[in-house]
C-alpha cells in the first residue's frame, strides 16, 4: 500500500496479525519501519519490554516499544511519523477523539491512518446501539479518562457471553469490567462505518475509504487533513 511502503510508522497496539505476512493487510513486510505504543508491559494480548524490542517481522528490524497511553501519546513529538497503525484498539479507549487528536498530532503531512475496529453485527457487542458522534464529543470535552465506567451497566447488560469465550462466566466478566483500568478488556463504544467516518473527519481527518472485511472488520484508510472548527488539535 502506498501510504506505507518505505515509511515510517508507528502502531497503536500490536503487534496485529491481520498486519502480517498472511494478514488481510499485509503490511509490515513493506514498511522502513515500525515502532509501537502498548499501555503497559503485561497486557491480556503480549508482554511488552520498552527499548527497541518491538518484533513485528522477521524481514525488518526490530521498532521501538513505547509503554505509554496510546490516547495521550505524550513522549512523541509532533509529526514524527508518516503513518499511524491500529487494528482493534480504539473500541477500548474511553475517549476515542482525544486519541484521534494525539495521533493527528504525531503525524507528518499527509500522513496516513489505517484503522480496524469490529463490526458489532459480528461480535458480543451486537446487541448494544452504535455510540453517537455527539456522544464521543462530549467524552472530548469531558476529559474522559481510561478510569471511566460509564458504560458497564449498558456492557454487563447486553454483553453477548456466548460470542465471548474468554470472558468464562458473567461473573469472572464483571470483575474484568470493574477492574478495566488495569485490564483494558472493556469495549467502551460500539462503531458501524458512518461513525468512523464522522470522528476521523471530525478529528481532522480525510477518508480516502471505509469499508466492512471479513465480518468482524470495519476498516478505514484516511490522510490527514484539516480538523472541523470546533476540533482544537493541541
Amino acid at each position: 500500500m502506498e501510504c506505507v511502503a518505505g515509511k515510517r510508522g508507528l502502531e497503536i497496539g500490536g503487534p496485529s496479525a491481520v498486519f502480517g505476512r498472511r494478514g488481510l493487510i499485509p503490511l509490515y513486510d513493506c514498511v522502513a519501519s515500525l515502532d509501537n505504543c502498548n499501555f503497559a508491559s503485561h497486557t491480556i494480548w503480549a508482554q511488552h519490554d520498552a527499548g527497541d524490542t518491538f518484533v513485528y517481522s522477521n524481514n525488518r528490524p526490530a521498532g521501538r516499544q513505547y509503554l505509554a497511553e496510546g490516547m495521550d501519546l505524550i513522549a512523541i513529538a509532533d509529526a514524527s511519523y508518516e503513518f499511524i497503525l491500529s487494528s482493534h484498539m480504539l473500541e477500548h479507549t474511553a475517549n476515542p477523539l482525544h486519541a484521534l487528536r494525539a495521533w493527528h498530532r504525531v503525524l507528518g503531512a499527509d500522513g496516513a491512518l489505517i484503522l480496524l475496529v469490529p463490526d458489532k453485527k459480528w461480535t458480543f457487542d451486537h446487541k448494544r446501539p452504535v455510540t453517537t458522534l455527539t456522544h464521543l464529543i462530549e467524552d472530548l470535552n469531558r476529559s474522559t479518562g481510561e478510569d471511566d465506567l460509564t458504560h458497564m451497566p449498558e456492557i454487563l447488560q447486553l454483553h453477548d457471553l456466548q460470542r465471548d469465550p474468554g470472558a468464562e462466566s458473567y461473573e469472572i466478566f464483571k470483575t474484568r469490567c470493574q477492574n478495566n483500568l488495569e485490564i483494558r478488556g472493556m469495549h467502551h463504544h460500539v462503531f458501524d462505518t458512518s461513525l468512523v467516518r464522522e470522528m476521523l473527519e471530525y478529528s481532522g481527518f480525510s477518508v480516502m475509504f471505509t469499508r466492512n472485511a471479513f465480518d468482524a472488520h470495519i476498516i478505514a484508510v484516511a490522510k490527514k487533513g484539516f480538523p472541523t472548527p470546533n476540533c482544537k488539535l493541541r
